[in-house]
């Protein structure tokens, strides 16, 4: 983040008005790479560039680069788009190769002496990194929705020109570098430590969870180095330390390695609250509790993206499904007709009901039996209103219907005007595109929720019926 205003670089002639600009910061909050939360969504705001683009820096034109600090850059001194020269800094982190990202920090430490790099991929893969080496930099300096960052877009703009002492991380509160705490922005970028905290949450699709005073850990360096932690409410770590970052308007703590992190994992059998599946969708269980559900029914295979599936009590009728997310399943493979035990954290992901699964060891499976049938609905029912949210989660049925709305971008269409039907469970190549006036016997699926509209999700061919 940087620290002077629009104003004051208009009054310094760093800054022309421009009474037409937009604010296009923001982010992509519905998308996710778990089901129904945005098809192809990664929910990742982390780093970004204009590969491809000319600018003042290798590649470019012949601009000479302006030689500053990270002190400077941090401190509000540089002008956003400027393209700045950097000497000596140390490299805090592993290179995060999906992301491009990597951190940096200047030897002598404190607050604002770390940032955030944005490395194009020819960079990543030709500049070999690694924590300690010290690095000179030429990039564009950039605010990207509000986290500071330095692009190097050639293998030009990076020299690693000796090897050095990673910086110690600095003890710091929770508190203090949470959104709206002190001195988190000083402290964005550089290596920070937090001591003795505890979990409010589960980690989410994105990787993250929070702690005490509403701090982020993230896995954002763990998901590529190993050690993910994935943690229910209630765990605890006795510290945790990484560069701090800033995304989605929420400052996140990073741990690089598995020593970057002491846990005490908590065993969810062991505190959880008995429930059943329609206690949950009812409402008599509060979100992030723990819960317990036992001897429930498997309805779908793993969604397309392979981290979902979906649950019934054999009882069947309203509020008798629900969604399970496992990012971790480890060598379980859901299969519909598994019976199960479950233990997780119950969440609302963007109003869509779902039982968010630690660890392989906390699903249990007792034998395979039948799939619960599904329950015949009208799209009227189904398609929105109270009645539809009665139905989230269950195996329904459709019959005789016609096609109104032809696919959208995402590959999803309308039937009688009334109910969206989703691919969640297919490859493009494999899903059905049907034409306008197209008729089905027959659509049988899982009612999910997402953006808004409840739709239906056909878990195989067979499910879909001329």
């Amino acid at each position: 983040m940087l620290l002077w205003s629009a104003a004051s670089l208009v009054a310094s002639g760093c800054l022309e008005e421009d009474p037409n600009a937009d604010d296009t910061s923001g982010g992509t909050a519905d998308t996710t790479n778990g089901p129904g939360n945005g098809p192809g969504g990664t929910g990742d705001e982390t780093g970004t560039g204009t590969e491809g683009e000319t600018e003042n820096g290798p590649g470019g034109s012949t601009t000479a680069a302006d030689e500053v600090t990270i002190y400077d850059l941090q401190m509000g001194m540089v002008p956003d788009g400027t393209f700045v020269n950097i000497e000596n800094v140390i490299v805090t982190s592993p290179v995060q190769v999906d992301r491009g990202a990597v951190t940096v920090q200047d030897p002598m430490g404190g607050q604002y002496s770390g940032i955030y790099l944005y490395l194009y991929a020819d960079v990543v893969t030709g500049v070999p990194m690694q924590p300690g080496d010290v690095v000179s930099l030429r990039g564009t300096y950039t605010e990207y929705f509000e986290q500071s960052q330095i692009e190097i877009t050639s293998v030009d703009g990076i020299e690693v020109t000796s090897s050095g002492t990673v910086p110690e991380p600095a003890l710091v509160s929770a508190a203090d570098i949470a959104v709206g705490g002190a001195d988190a922005e000083a402290w964005e970028g550089v290596l920070v430590r937090v001591e003795g905290v505890t979990s409010t949450d589960a980690t989410n699709q994105y990787g993250d969870f929070h702690v005490d005073a509403d701090l982020v850990i993230t896995n954002f360096f763990l998901s590529e180095q190993g050690g993910y932690l994935d943690v229910l409410p209630g765990s605890s770590l006795a510290f945790a330390q990484g560069p701090l970052l800033y995304n989605f308007d929420e400052y996140k703590l990073a741990p690089r390695t598995m020593a970057d992190y002491s846990a005490t994992l908590i065993d969810c059998a062991m505190v959880a609250t008995p429930a059943t599946i329609y206690e949950v969708q009812q409402g008599m269980v509060a979100e992030n509790d723990l819960v317990l559900i036992s001897d429930v029914v498997v309805t779908t295979p793993w969604d397309f993206s392979g981290d979902t599936f979906w649950v019934q009590d054999p009882t069947g009728g309203a509020y008798s499904g629900i969604s399970v997310y496992m990012p971790n399943a480890g060598a379980y493979v859901p299969t519909p007709g598994d019976q199960v035990t479950l233990c997780g954290s119950y969440a609302e992901y963007f109003e869509q009901s779902q039982i968010q699964i630690a660890s392989e060891g906390d699903v249990s499976a007792a034998g395979n039996g039948p799939v619960p049938a599904p329950e015949l609905l009208t799209t009227d029912v189904v398609g929105s209103g109270a009645m539809a949210e009665m139905w989230e989660g269950v195996l329904v049925q459709v019959q005789n219907v016609t096609v109104t709305a032809e696919p959208d971008m995402y590959d999803e269409w309308v039937v009688d005007d009334a109910l969206l039907v989703t691919d969640f469970f297919f490859a493009s190549m494999d899903w059905v595109l049907p034409m306008i006036d197209d008729t089905f016997g027959s659509l049988t699926g899982v009612m999910t929720y997402s953006f808004d509209n409840y739709k239906l999700a056909p878990r195989t061919a067979a499910d879909i019926v001329p």
